[in-house]
């Protein structure tokens, strides 16, 4: 178990670190109208998609007022073992406060989950699996979900995003090797 715990901590602090290997990370962005996910959606049980595809969603900003609370969700749609993933959210703390975060449905409970709301602007998040389980199985499902507080009214250019750097937005396999991805971007009817 001290091994497992030193595993932890290592993969924890190349995180926070920003440290990242190479590897080919492939982004596109796609803004379209969508349903929203819910927590109590179970993984798709349909063939894997063709690509690993990263897709963030959050409400229509300027139709919330402030103190209105929404979930930014991330999902995923997998077609290779996921066994890592780490990545920052970027908001306006004038704008935007995040209040609590959740282990999306596709993520196993016994996973090691990691998010820091106390950084200002910035939400880390990261997680993995300890050595010896078996990985986050190809398919769809949601891995986070963060519930913010809109503070004030927001601006054209206000937005939640990923940290679109190769740094800081992984998805890694059982060896630690970087799986390529797209990242998409919907915007949904509260």
């Amino acid at each position: 178990m001290k091994r497992h715990i030193y595993v932890f901590i290592i993969l924890l602090t190349l995180f926070l670190h920003g440290c990242g290997g190479g590897g080919g990370v492939s982004h596109s962005r796609s803004d379209r109208l969508g349903n929203p996910q819910t927590n109590t959606q179970l993984p798709s049980e349909s063939p894997p998609p063709q690509r690993n595809r990263l897709v963030t969603s959050t409400p229509i900003l300027n139709k919330l007022s402030p103190g209105q609370e929404f979930d930014f969700v991330l999902r995923a749609e997998l077609k290779d073992e996921l066994f890592q993933t780490s990545a920052r959210i970027l908001y306006d703390p004038s704008v935007f406060s995040p209040i609590r975060t959740s282990k999306g449905n596709l993520i196993p409970e016994d996973a090691v989950f990691f998010a820091k709301l106390d950084k200002e602007g910035l939400l880390p998040f990261a997680i993995t699996r300890l050595p010896g389980s078996e990985g986050i199985r190809a398919g769809t499902g949601e891995i986070l979900r963060v519930r913010f507080r809109l503070l004030s009214t927001p601006q054209a250019n206000s937005r939640i995003r990923l940290q679109n750097e190769p740094a800081f937005l992984q998805l890694r396999d059982k060896s630690g090797g970087r799986l390529s991805f797209d990242l998409a971007t919907e915007v949904v009817a509260q």
